[in-house]
């Protein structure tokens, strides 16, 4: 049997109600320069399966530098979620206060042995667009966009995440896969116009990076409220006001 063969077997035998498999590598980058202070590294595990949507993250793991390349890291996912439908790639980036300081910029896939993930530089937005006339320049800048809104959100989700019981994950993760589905279908409505024209990457992650903002002060405002609070499923400590 394969070691995924045996960890699904796994999962089923002890009904577990999340089967964890790891990923684990390197990341590295050129520049003999060390990172901005209060840096973070991020690697995430996504689904790039459908070619006309955002890819969908399956996990995601964060650290803080505190030095210079290479750094390791580990990433524990649920392996339920990865199956012959899927096409897993892994993904790194280094977020910094000022926002996105460096970027994977090449594929590579969850099956590739001991992965390591290589970034690049990149320039902040307005200086990258400010002149940015070709379509591929206009769909390129618009994805780091995109990534700054999924990290405001993925900053809320851990918060309300670290609060639920545990009877109530379960829950919670259906309703936050329901909110990815809708904004994948609501995306790609939004760009139908543009049909399969040059253009429709850049709608897409506009759209992506809208609707992410968007969800991520929703997910503020719950993750805001008090122990108290009937209409709050995520209490934060404390007395209602």
């Amino acid at each position: 049997m394969t070691r995924r063969t045996w960890v699904v077997l796994a999962c089923v035998l002890l009904a577990k109600p999340v089967c964890a498999a790891t990923l684990e590598g390197e990341v590295l980058y050129r520049e003999r320069i060390m990172p901005p202070a209060g840096a973070v590294l991020v690697v995430s595990l996504e689904n790039t399966a459908r070619v006309d949507a955002p890819a969908t993250e399956l996990a995601i793991v964060r650290a803080r530098l505190a030095g210079g390349p290479p750094y390791q890291w580990r990433l524990d996912y649920d392996d339920r979620l990865v199956d012959s439908t899927t096409r897993a790639v892994l993904r790194a980036r280094i977020e910094t206060p000022q926002g996105l300081w460096m970027t994977t910029d090449t594929v590579v896939t969850a099956a590739t042995p001991s992965p390591v993930l290589q970034l690049r530089r990149v320039q902040t937005t307005a200086d990258r667009c400010q002149d940015a006339s070709e379509q591929a320049a206009l769909n390129e800048c618009a994805y780091p966009e995109f990534l700054e809104a999924s990290a405001g959100m993925s900053r809320q989700l851990r918060t309300i995440e670290s609060r639920l019981q545990p009877a109530q994950h379960s829950a919670w993760r259906r309703v936050q896969k329901a909110w990815l589905m809708f904004q994948t279908e609501a995306c790609k409505f939004e760009s139908n116009p543009v049909a399969d024209g040059s253009a429709r990457p850049m709608i897409q992650w506009q759209c992506a990076a809208r609707m992410t903002t968007q969800r991520a002060v929703e997910l503020t405002r719950l993750a805001a409220c008090r122990e108290g609070d009937i209409a709050c499923p995520a209490q934060r400590p404390g007395k209602a006001q």
